[in-house]
């Protein structure tokens, strides 16, 4: 068996791909992920309940 003949090529081409304009507000990713638990934490405190009758139930 031929090598070759396993290995499958793909692409995808597409004449309506767009570069992204620059006025468009763009973030990285590890900001994204911060801020996302950090609101995590914020909702959580707002959620929990500090009452001793509740503890452990």
């Amino acid at each position: 068996m031929n090598d070759q003949s396993l290995v499958k090529t793909s692409s995808v081409v597409d004449k309506n791909v767009q570069m992204v304009r620059h006025e468009q507000k763009s973030v990285p990713t590890w900001f994204l992920v911060i801020f996302l638990i950090l609101a995590l934490f914020v909702l959580k405190s707002f959620i929990y309940i500090k009452d001793g009758s509740r503890h452990g139930k």
